[in-house]
């Protein structure tokens, strides 16, 4: 690989190399926001930056290179992530620093603290930038959380110190940052929301349903919602729960429709479908499935310790709800669905702000800025 004369740039993510690389078997996690970052960058004809996106994965045996819209993809071979953490991910350290030695990256930007990648950010010695991802310390502090999740969190506590400058995707995701890190340069960057949920035609059901996007763990507090309507006074509204497999809460009432792992077009088939949106979660720097329902238009009803909660204008176009308050979910359920127009109006309210902070073309304006001002000290 030779340098194109262009600043380059070596991307750190979880990147869904799938979508390019036929015959190797995906991960769980589509990342969209990270699709919609690249073709921003795609689109650009003359870019200024040569990128370089860096994915470890367990379903490659050796390195995979490839030009995909004017970018370098690289996948490179890791193992279990259990055994790598206990090693403090020496193996991949060392493999990610002898690639980066390869590329010679003007900027290393390392996404999320999941796995290595914050470390490997850690260890290089060039000017870089980590994007906070998942909150591991504050979601271990709010709920019950995986052994692997819990000990991984530990690593936050070493990474983020060491950040010259660290993005998150919402208030509530910078002050988790500064809990661990009070110095740190934090700015707020938003992930953008998929195309597709713009500009959509919402097609309420006749019978009042409700949509969650989650899945079954603790911090996501699916239970809640279950708690909710399984109550009377929600007995005659719809709750279709994708993400989540049939028969995981024991038997639920005929109204909850557990509908287990959806594709993307299904997923925005169903919120076209929806009266709101729904998602109690404990803890959450964002979550995606919230900016994708405000990008279709659709009301939501969040709990406080939602970072997307920012979408949401209360009593204008959805609630924001203690998380644990049963209560409080069915009072907000029974307000927007109490008829169809006022889940289209507040469904509209205040949704030219919601697509403008969820575009594609704003992530992709403010992180290249950032990208100029880091390269340019």
């Amino acid at each position: 690989m030779m340098k194109s004369g262009r600043k380059v740039i070596a991307i750190l993510a979880d990147y869904p190399y799938w979508n390019y690389f036929e015959g190797i078997a995906p991960e769980s996690h589509p990342a969209p926001w990270l699709s919609a970052m690249h073709r921003s960058f795609a689109e650009e004809k003359e870019g200024e930056f040569e990128l370089h996106w860096i994915t470890l994965t367990k379903n490659v045996k050796k390195e995979h290179s490839k030009m995909v819209e004017g970018q370098y993809m690289h996948l490179l071979p890791t193992g279990s992530k259990t055994i790598s953490q206990y090693l403090r991910y020496l193996p991949d350290r060392m493999k990610v620093a002898r690639f980066l030695r390869r590329i010679k990256p003007d900027l290393l930007h390392a996404w999320g603290n999941e796995s290595c990648y914050g470390i490997c950010a850690k260890d290089f010695k060039g000017k870089k930038l980590f994007s906070f991802q998942g909150a591991l310390d504050g979601y271990a502090k709010r709920a019950a959380m995986p052994p692997f999740m819990v000990r991984q969190a530990r690593f936050e506590r070493e990474v983020l110190p060491a950040m010259p400058v660290i993005t998150a995707e919402s208030e509530w995701a910078m002050e988790r940052v500064r809990e661990l890190a009070p110095q740190a340069d934090v700015r707020l960057w938003e992930y953008a929301a998929e195309s597709r949920f713009f500009n959509v035609q919402r097609r309420p059901d006749k019978q009042p349903m409700c949509m969650m996007l989650t899945s079954s763990s603790h911090i996501k507090n699916v239970p809640t919602a279950i708690a909710a309507f399984s109550r009377p006074e929600l007995s005659h509204v719809k709750l279709c729960v994708a993400g989540v497999n049939p028969g995981t809460y024991g038997d639920v009432p005929e109204n909850i429709l557990l509908l287990g792992k959806l594709k993307r077009e299904e997923i925005s088939a169903y919120l076209c479908r929806a009266w709101a949106f729904i998602h109690p979660s404990l803890a959450d720097t964002g979550p995606t499935a919230v900016k994708e329902a405000r990008a279709v238009g659709l009301p939501c009803i969040v709990s406080s310790e939602c970072g997307a909660k920012r979408y949401v204008v209360p009593d204008k176009s959805g609630y924001i709800i203690d998380p644990m308050n049963v209560e409080q979910l069915v009072d907000a359920v029974l307000k927007v669905t109490c008829d169809e127009e006022k889940s289209l109006s507040m469904g509209r309210y205040d949704y030219e702000r919601c697509a403008h902070e969820l575009s594609s073309l704003l992530m992709y304006n403010k992180i290249r800025s950032i990208y100029t001002e880091i390269l340019s000290k």
